[in-house]
């Protein structure tokens, strides 16, 4: 599947096999250049450095949360969704309403979700 605009994706996520997959459904959707961080320090200095079509946000990461880099993105107007097995309730009030892909997940429900991202449809919570 070839997602109109997909060039670029940053992804913070500090599971090495979760990073793979990603890596590779992403490649499939036709993205070029495909960002991993397993911190949110890391990620946050990459945004400075470079523009993102999309991001995928691991919650709980090596440094903490991610909650910084979503801001981040809020901030710049990127479209991202958090990919997490906790629960809702760890995400900051202001991104309640985001996106929320829970872990494990397939590909087919990861491509759909992006998909619909970068169309901008309205937001809304993802079951597994």
């Amino acid at each position: 599947m070839t997602i109109p605009r997909l060039n670029s994706v940053l992804i913070v996520e500090d599971e090495g096999l979760v990073c793979l997959m990603l890596e590779d459904l992403l490649h499939d959707m036709g993205a070029l250049v495909i960002d991993v961080f397993a911190t949110a320090g890391d990620a946050l200095a990459a945004l400075r450095a470079a523009h993102y079509d999309c991001a995928i946000l691991d919650i709980i990461v090596r440094d903490g949360t991610s909650e910084p880099v979503a801001d981040a993105l809020a901030e710049r107007d990127i479209p991202f969704l958090f990919s997490s097995g906790v629960d809702l309730d760890v995400l900051p009030p202001r991104h309640q309403g985001r996106r929320l892909i829970s872990k494990p997940f397939d590909d087919s429900t990861l491509a759909a979700q992006i998909s619909d991202l970068l169309r901008g449809r309205p937001q809304g919570l993802c079951p597994a």
